[in-house]
């Protein structure tokens, strides 16, 4: 008799963690329409707002760029002071050297220049002072200012003269590195002045038109070229005020003395020949 084999039953599949379960996706939820048409409503804004932000960025790295450029790397200011100059307003000679800025054959002071903050330290004797420097764009004006000054000062006051610099130079204009009236302030410039005087300053007048040691001299005959920055805060060793040579009145002197020549040249006119008086 055949015995039979019973069936075997298929074995139930039993779930099992493994990597079937890394497979399985959790549905995402569900968005309502109002809040897709935020999300489109506020994607352009923010690519906007994005843009904006570059090119303010592009525009003020490039702004900052240029002023450094053109402050610190586009001239040689050592070689640039050099050579002769003219008391603005004036026929009066100042001769800069690399280490000296002589005002007469007799009077000169020594300097050094540091082109990094823009400032400049006098010596005379055992006097000192100094003050900082500011050229003009094109280089033909030069500004001396007492006083003492650090990097921080003179790079906030170069900004905003640099911007009202170029902007008078995109008018056709050249802007002078400081105000000619200004105490404290020599204003120097490459081209003689050829105006003449209208009257030679009295002996009594030429020491109040030099204002030696207050630092606001107005040069020659009153004219506005100041000299302020070679007679005002200067120090001796032991910290006490002093003054050094005022150029003002050195300018002064030479002004009066033409005036005197001139003059004298008239009157020798006048009294040349009596027989075209009678």
């Amino acid at each position: 008799m055949a015995q039979t084999t019973p069936a075997r039953r298929p074995a139930s599949r039993v779930a099992r963690p493994g990597a079937d379960d890394a497979t399985t996706e959790t549905p995402s939820r569900v968005r309502t329409p109002a809040e897709a048409r935020r999300r489109r409503r506020l994607r352009p804004a923010h690519v906007a707002l994005i843009a904006v932000l570059v090119v303010v960025l592009a525009l003020a790295g490039a702004a900052a760029g240029g002023f450094a450029w053109l402050r610190w790397f586009s001239a040689d200011d050592a070689a640039d002071i050099q050579g002769t100059w003219y008391l603005a307003g004036t026929s009066t000679p100042i001769t800069i050297t690399e280490d000296r800025i002589r005002l007469t054959d007799d009077v000169s002071y020594g300097y050094t220049l540091d082109p990094e903050t823009k400032t400049f330290e006098l010596g005379f004797g055992n006097l000192a002072g100094g003050g900082r420097y500011r050229f003009s764009l094109d280089r033909d004006e030069l500004a001396l200012v007492d006083g003492r000054f650090t990097g921080g000062d003179t790079l906030g006051a170069d900004v905003g003269w640099t911007v009202r610099a170029l902007i008078e130079k995109i008018q056709g204009n050249e802007l002078a590195p400081e105000v000619q009236a200004e105490k404290g302030v020599t204003l120097l410039s490459r081209t003689p002045s050829t105006t003449v005087p209208s009257a030679a300053p009295s002996s009594g007048n030429a020491g109040s038109a030099g204002t030696a040691g207050a630092g606001d001299a107005t040069g020659a005959g009153g004219s506005g070229a100041g000299t302020g920055a070679f007679d005002n805060d200067v120090s001796d060793g032991a910290g006490t005020e002093a003054e050094g040579p005022d150029t003002a009145d050195a300018a002064d002197t030479a002004e009066e003395s033409d005036a005197s020549d001139t003059t004298d040249v008239a009157d020798a006119a006048d009294t040349s020949d009596p027989a075209e008086d009678r």
